[in-house]
């Protein structure tokens, strides 16, 4: 493994109720302050161990440094190419009954993983999104 310190993107969404609906925040984290490494998606996160007491978030995709998306379908920590017909994560058809094989992540965060994405799942005290008025 390589000295570098690596640094995770949380691409934090408001979900789609309560105060921060259809907002989002992206947020930087050192991998020393909280390790993601083996979770999956559709992990609980307790948001006082990334900076955000009482709140609680949930995981929901994210990428690799190269750009190929995390799928809960497909199960382990690996890079697989995969035949996808239906719009979804990674692929979007433009005609009807279209297939392509596409290489996708597995939905197990490893040290390859550059961008998690979390929904916000119970709100704390602090205010997360800034609204403009």
């Amino acid at each position: 493994m390589s000295s570098e310190k690596r640094v995770y993107k949380l691409n934090i969404s408001g979900g789609n109720t309560g105060k921060g609906k259809g907002l989002s925040k992206l947020v930087q984290i050192d991998e020393n302050k909280f390790r993601f490494d083996g979770m999956k998606i559709g992990d609980l996160i307790k948001g006082g161990l990334i900076g955000f007491p009482n709140y609680e978030f949930e995981i929901t995709g994210g990428s690799d440094a190269s750009g190929f998306p995390i799928r809960k379908d497909v199960h382990g920590p690996v890079k697989k190419k995969i035949l996808v017909s239906k719009r979804g994560i990674g692929y979007k058809p433009t005609r009807k009954g279209q297939k392509r094989r596409k290489t996708v992540r597995g939905n197990e965060i490893t040290h390859d993983i550059t961008l998690i994405n979390l929904k916000v799942i119970k709100y704390g005290e602090v205010e997360l999104f800034k609204t403009k008025e």
